[in-house]
């Protein structure tokens, strides 16, 4: 679901963050089955998406940039916003921690799908989630630095005590970008 999403989002520009900013950007030649999507845009959803929404649901943002990486077997992403001052980033963690409340257990049968959460202390807020659909899931972190958010995830299948060693490598990389994102002046570290 959040493929389509981005793909969406493609046809929006934009962006100031410097080239090769995030950790996928930087990636092997994609292989017939594989593919990098590279995306500036403001406009651009949370990746981190229980709810499902088409469109944003947080204001302020000044620079947005996601990258997704689809294989035959298996999903990554990643997404950076620098907002304009840390209270919009502070609200926008709040709207993303509402969402995942609101939509914990939606539908049913192979249409349910499940997000549980447990706190992460990376940066100035951060959270570990999963998600669980009929087939798949996903483990995922978002992390507020300053005026950022940070979000990246994985295909997983999480259980509901998100035990921190299945998130080892989102961690590595969201504990990375807390320090990364300070160069940015816009992200009042």
């Amino acid at each position: 679901m959040w493929h389509l999403v981005l793909a969406g989002a493609l046809a929006f520009g934009g962006g100031g963050l410097p080239d090769g900013f995030l950790t996928m950007e930087s990636h092997p030649p994609a292989q017939s089955w594989e593919s990098y999507r590279v995306t500036d845009s403001k406009a651009l959803p949370l990746q981190l998406n229980p709810c499902f929404r088409r469109s944003r649901a947080d204001a302020g943002r000044l620079e947005g940039r996601a990258v997704l990486y689809s294989g035959e077997y298996e999903m990554k992403y990643e997404q950076l916003v620098v907002y304009k001052d840390v209270a919009s980033a502070k609200r926008a963690m709040r709207g993303l921690r509402a969402d995942l409340r609101r939509c914990a257990d939606v539908g049913r049968g192979y249409k349910r799908y499940r997000y549980f959460t447990r706190p992460l202390e990376v940066g100035d807020d951060g959270l570990r989630a999963g998600g669980r659909f009929f087939e798949n899931g996903e483990h995922a972190v978002a992390v507020r630095r300053g005026a950022a958010l940070y979000i990246a995830g994985e295909s997983a299948w999480p259980t509901r005590s998100l035990p921190l060693k299945h998130f080892r490598k989102l961690v590595a990389q969201a504990q990375a970008m807390t320090v990364k994102v300070c160069d940015l002046p816009e992200a009042a570290c």
